[in-house]
């Protein structure tokens, strides 16, 4: 019979702790031949000299324009004004006009012809909706047409299919026994 060990490691530990040994020793390393800041700096400067550019010029243009907000005055606050405004600060027209059309007789012809063809477009439209709304009525049961009614009762049947597959695995994994 083998002797008896002095100390006993339990086998996670040791397995934890062989994993974390690489790591460790790389942080040590990392520790005692890091580069001081002096020299981190200066490989920044020598890498990345252009974002570092490019990050001053934006934070001194975005300095400027919150300066140029605070002064009521100024061309900034003015756009910013009219920004807010969405455009309501003066009338616009939304639409072009015909020079030659407006005010004379040919234009207010065309007016009327436009808006008698804008009339019957609209009473197409509440006809064609009234008409799809009684077809839908004669073919419902209890208020539900039977297309929304069978859409429904699918929708029903994949949702308790869902729910006891879901049950089932449930009862698998959680090893398929009741507390008692």
């Amino acid at each position: 019979m083998p002797p008896k060990p002095k100390i006993k490691i339990p086998v996670h530990v040791f397995v934890y702790t062989i994993a974390f040994l690489p790591g460790s020793f790389y942080a040590y390393h990392w520790y005692k031949n890091a580069p001081t800041d002096e020299e981190f700096e200066e490989k920044l400067r020598q890498n990345y000299s252009q974002n570092i550019d490019n990050s001053r010029d934006k934070h001194a243009q975005m300095n400027a324009f919150l300066q140029s907000m605070k002064d009521p005055n100024s061309d900034q606050q003015k756009k910013m004004n009219e920004v807010l405004m969405g455009g309501r600060g003066g009338q616009k027209r939304l639409y072009s006009v015909d020079e030659t059309l407006y005010g004379t007789e040919e234009g207010a012809k065309l007016a009327l012809a436009a808006q008698e063809e804008a009339k019957k477009k609209a009473e197409k439209k509440r006809k064609k909706k009234k008409r799809e709304s009684k077809a839908s009525d004669e073919g419902s049961v209890d208020g539900m047409s039977s297309s929304t009614g069978g859409r429904i009762v699918k929708s029903s049947v994949a949702a308790v299919a869902v729910v006891g597959a879901l049950a089932v695995g449930a009862s698998f994994f959680l090893g398929g026994r009741r507390s008692q």
